[in-house]
């Protein structure tokens, strides 16, 4: 496994822009996942990173066996690399078989000599390693094997097979298939390979289908569960200032049906909430979705018949019952429940208050304290509600069931824990700032909020999440404050450093979701296009992790 991740280490320095993907056809149609790299379009963008001076280079040489760092010196030299490796896509895939499987990977060469003769001193050190030549597809392929891995090459392509019972046979046989039994023979990979990215990979639940039926069986309804067809995909893509990933989730008509996401997964939200939230926040979280919808859907699995039918009983009667005793408690049942909210709602985070508390010293033999700050940040939820007087009624009786620590206001409550509910207009808001939801009761709405948010527009999606380059650092001094013994003892110097670095090199994060897919993207500061950024955050990371091994 070690040698399979030294070559892929050795692929990812080909230079170059890739463009074509003609290795495919080497991947078999039952792979359950397939992924790529394009390491030209990779290398172009770390063109300017010196690679030697990186602190995992020096780690590699000051660490690294003896034997790996003569390969590196004699063998990892750019000469050797351009002449071996052709400037295309890194392609791996995995395949299941029963209750094993094996793994593989495709490296684009230029020619077998100049491959062959760059890794000969790794396959030298080969434990009982075998050599076949002229096998494979037009007898074109010499392939060496040991018990748990093979490579093999011809003149345009090296293949890495492992975890097989029989790698080396695994490997020949990829080379012989027909056209009907790649990769290109499924309904997906064509549509999937998107070359503008720098990598992807994609999961299909079509070639577990077999295995996976005969399990559903046992667990099915009357109508059996497809299993194949669902299809997931994910993309990342290092753009000039921002680190893109998006991904699909294509799911078929069954397992739709389970899940309903399509008809309760809405989009839109109630303006007035951004009325009682603060501006400037750290992170903003915000989902939209349709409540009656989502309970209707529920309700129907009760009549879907891909539920055994114990299920689907079970089910109805806890429903029944359910809804009898919420009308004769609250007299509301759960979809009138549903109906009152309005089916958006939103978070937001904003640093809050540092108190100091102090911590005895368990290595002192005297009675030392330190004195340390706890930092709480403030919270504020806000809740749409379409049928306020309706919805009053029924907090008026959860507060009879739990009486409020202190009733500040009309539906002006103080729970425990310094929790602070409210119901104003048309909106539930929630909150640990008092200051705050004072000013939303006697105003209406905060004088400072987020009705003027920068990234307003995209609030507009199902699920919305927004967080500042200080986000990060502040959840670690939270979660500091909530361990002070870590931080007494440098448990944790670490990992604040590391969040300050991150600071340094990354702004605000992007994520959304929708019924059709997902986004996410963060922004890069300082110098240089995202790859080189992410580059240096890792290295000045790294460093600070082998400062810390220093000390021990």
């Amino acid at each position: 496994m070690k040698k399979i991740v030294f070559l892929f280490t050795i692929a990812l320095l080909v230079i170059s822009c890739g463009k074509k993907n003609s290795e495919s056809s080497y991947i078999p149609k039952d792979a359950a996942g397939v992924m790529y790299v394009n390491l030209g379009s990779l290398a172009a963008k770390s063109q300017n990173v010196d690679f030697k001076d990186l602190h995992i280079s020096k780690m590699i040489e000051q660490s690294a066996p003896r034997k790996m760092k003569a390969f590196l010196e004699e063998q990892m030299t750019a000469e050797n690399i351009n002449a071996a490796f052709r400037k295309e896509f890194l392609l791996g895939f995995m395949v299941a078989e029963g209750r094993a499987g094996y793994g593989g990977l495709i490296i684009p060469i230029k020619d077998a000599a100049s491959f062959e003769k760059m890794i000969m001193p790794m396959l030298q050190d080969l434990p009982r390693a075998e050599k076949q030549e002229n096998v494979g597809k037009n007898d074109a392929f010499t392939v060496y094997s040991s018990r748990d891995m093979a490579i093999g090459w011809n003149n345009e392509t090296a293949l890495i097979v492992a975890g097989s019972r029989y790698p080396d046979q695994d490997l020949i046989d990829l080379t012989k298939m027909e056209a009907s039994e790649n990769i290109y023979a499924t309904n997906y990979y064509k549509s999937f390979f998107d070359t503008s990215m720098d990598m992807g990979m994609h999961v299909s639940s079509t070639p577990l289908k077999e295995m996976g039926d005969a399990m559903a069986s046992m667990f099915t309804g009357k109508n059996s569960i497809e299993l194949g067809d669902n299809n997931f995909a994910y993309y990342g893509n290092f753009e000039d200032d921002r680190i893109l990933t998006k991904a699909t989730l294509k799911l078929n008509k069954d397992i739709k049906s389970l899940t309903g996401y399509e008809s309760w997964a809405a989009k839109g939200y109630e303006s007035d909430l951004l009325n009682v939230l603060p501006s400037n926040p750290a992170m903003v979280f915000k989902v939209s979705l349709d409540p009656t919808a989502l309970y209707k859907h529920f309700e129907s699995l009760q009549d879907n018949e891909l539920i055994p039918e114990m299920f689907r009983t079970g089910l109805k009667t806890n429903l029944q019952r359910t809804n009898k005793e919420m009308k004769r408690e609250i007299g509301m049942t759960m979809e009138d429940i549903t109906g009152l909210f309005d089916g958006s709602m939103m978070l937001a985070v904003t640093e809050g208050i540092t108190k100091k508390d102090s911590i005895r010293d368990y290595y002192s033999d005297d009675e030392e304290y330190q004195v340390f700050e706890t930092k709480i940040p403030y919270m504020y939820g806000a809740v749409a509600i379409k049928d306020m007087d309706k919805f009053e009624t029924l907090v008026n009786k959860a507060m009879e069931m739990k009486r409020p620590e202190n009733t500040k206001g009309k539906n002006y409550y103080e729970l425990d824990d310094n929790v602070f509910v409210m119901l104003k207009d048309n909106v539930l808001f929630i909150t640990n700032d008092e200051s705050k939801a004072d000013e939303v009761y006697n105003n209406g709405k905060l004088a400072a909020n987020l009705s003027s948010f920068e990234h307003k527009s995209k609030l507009d999606n199902s699920i919305y999440m927004y967080m500042s380059e200080n986000a990060y650092k502040m959840f670690s001094d939270m979660a500091n404050s909530m361990n002070p013994y870590a931080s007494m003892y440098g448990n944790n110097d670490t990992m604040s450093t590391t969040y300050e670095k991150y600071g340094e090199f990354f702004g605000d994060t992007h994520f959304i979701m929708n019924a059709d897919g997902m986004e996410t993207f963060t922004y890069t500061k300082g110098d240089g296009n995202s790859l080189e950024r992410t580059i240096d955050y890792m290295d000045a990371a790294l460093e600070e992790t082998m400062k810390m091994m220093s000390r021990y």
